[in-house]
């Protein structure tokens, strides 16, 4: 009879005991800490269990215990200490350096800068990730095409292929000058001006000099639609001043015989007109006489002498 009595107390005191005693929920968690991969996948919590805890991406453990445990349907505190992981420096790369303002912790930026001749390719910034610094930009020389070729011409460079900086310089050939810029540099990928030309020389003799100004005017015309420069020697320049001198004397002295003979001309002119003159009043007086005047006078008076 006793004993039938007490074993309903052992099951209340067994079922008090039971509903002390509960599951915790899912963990809730922030910031820095979340639950492994393999307490993520359970999908209750009895007490008395543990689950454990990481550091989120982008950081690593500091310090404390890595789990938590469920008591009477509460989760004990979280002891574990995160930090942000370091890239550390970024690994040397030829002809560059880098600006590192807010160092090289997770999430943080970067700026690679390449040395003087050498040109950026690829990203201009890098970050901190979870695998290290993203990006992998190089610097690269800076270069210039083959100069151009010019006619009648040609250039010297300093290299096989110009680089930055790197002079070239144009010549012409003989009997041609050099038009624009004798040298060119090269600089961001390109030169600093374009290439020059050479024109062709031409020079005058004697024989063209003395032609006339309209032939003068006209090669000069030509000669400058077609790009020709023209120099003149001493010699040619002596030459026509010689040249120049013999004919204004000449042009003198056949002037001067011209006048001559213009005046010559001239006296026989009016010693011509004095004799015709002359001739026409000599006739003019003996004509009268044949006239019959002198008779009929002569036979009107006799008469007269009879009486």
């Amino acid at each position: 009879m006793t004993s039938v009595k007490i074993w309903p107390l052992l099951l209340l005191s067994f079922s008090l005991l039971s509903m002390g005693k509960a599951d915790c929920p899912f963990p809730d968690l922030s910031g820095q800490i979340i639950l492994s991969p393999e307490s993520i996948q359970k999908n209750n919590f009895p007490d008395n269990s543990d689950a454990s805890v990481v550091c989120t991406k982008g950081y690593e453990k500091e310090s404390g215990s890595d789990s938590i445990i469920c008591i009477n349907g509460t989760w004990s505190a979280v002891e574990l200490k995160c930090k942000k992981i370091d890239c550390g420096l970024p690994e040397a790369s030829p002809h560059m350096n880098y600006s590192i303002p807010n160092g090289t912790l997770f999430g943080a930026l970067i700026k690679p800068i390449c040395e003087r001749k050498y040109d950026l390719e690829g990203s201009s910034h890098r970050q901190c990730l979870v695998n290290g610094w993203n990006g992998h930009p190089k610097c690269v020389l800076i270069t210039c095409d083959e100069p151009a070729s010019i006619a009648h011409g040609t250039f010297s460079k300093p290299r096989e292929n110009p680089e930055v900086d790197d002079v070239i310089e144009y010549s012409c050939d003989d009997n041609y000058t050099l038009v624009g810029n004798r040298f060119i540099t090269c600089a961001y990928w390109t030169y600093s001006a374009g290439p020059p030309t050479c024109k062709v020389i031409i020079t005058q003799t004697t024989a063209s000099m003395t032609t006339n100004t309209a032939t003068t005017t006209a090669t000069v015309t030509a000669t400058t639609h077609s790009n020709v420069i023209i120099t003149q020697t001493t010699a040619s320049m002596t030459t026509n001043t010689a040249t120049t001198t013999a004919t204004v004397t000449a042009t003198t002295h056949s002037n001067g015989r011209s006048l001559e003979i213009i005046i010559a001309c001239f006296a026989v002119l009016c010693i011509c007109l004095v004799c015709i003159c002359l001739v026409y009043r000599y006739s003019k007086q003996r004509g009268s006489y044949n006239t019959g005047e002198e008779k009929r006078t002569k036979g009107e008076l006799l008469p007269y002498q009879n009486l």
